[in-house]
């Protein structure tokens, strides 16, 4: 795909921002786009580069390509090295700097709502064990999963900012 096609222009350049300002490994967004359509999905591996799912068909966006919008407002996503964020899978313990999970899973929630209905936003995060991301995923509504492997957690909304 060589330019961005303009109903997909602002979450194309929402996610890749989200990608960019969060330092994520991997960025997902499911777009509800109401009853009667199926929903849009991008998937940026975090580089830029797009995966669009929509209507059954696959497409790339380059990570080259101008997403012709302007990015939808986020809150300030402040980034935390793949060092300070760690999981322990057989104790289920989550280390990081005070507020770093919180600020990462309030870019989630909001990465989701900008696009309101039921859209979802999944979001992968590098941690100290690269073969370990930490995953957070919301929804508008739900509450914000937390995930690693096989453990899967709620955050509870006091822990968000």
């Amino acid at each position: 795909m060589d330019a961005v096609p303009s109903h997909l222009a602002a979450a194309v350049a929402t996610v890749r921002a989200f990608a960019a300002a969060s330092g994520a490994e991997r960025v997902v967004l499911i777009v509800d786009q109401g009853m009667d359509r199926d929903a849009l999905m991008l998937d940026c591996d975090g580089l830029g580069a797009i995966e669009v799912t929509e209507d059954g068909r696959e497409s790339i966006v380059e990570a080259s390509a101008p997403p012709g919008a302007a990015p939808r407002a986020l809150p300030e996503l402040r980034p935390a090295p793949a060092t300070a964020i760690a999981f322990d899978a057989a104790s289920g313990q989550l280390e990081a700097p005070l507020g770093v999970i919180a600020n990462l899973a309030t870019g989630v929630l909001a990465l989701a709502s900008a696009f309101g209905g039921r859209s979802v936003a999944s979001v992968d995060f590098s941690t100290r064990d690269p073969d370990t991301p930490l995953t957070i995923a919301a929804r508008e509504g739900d509450p914000v999963i937390v995930a690693s492997g096989e453990h899967r957690f709620e955050l509870p909304p006091e822990a968000m900012l």
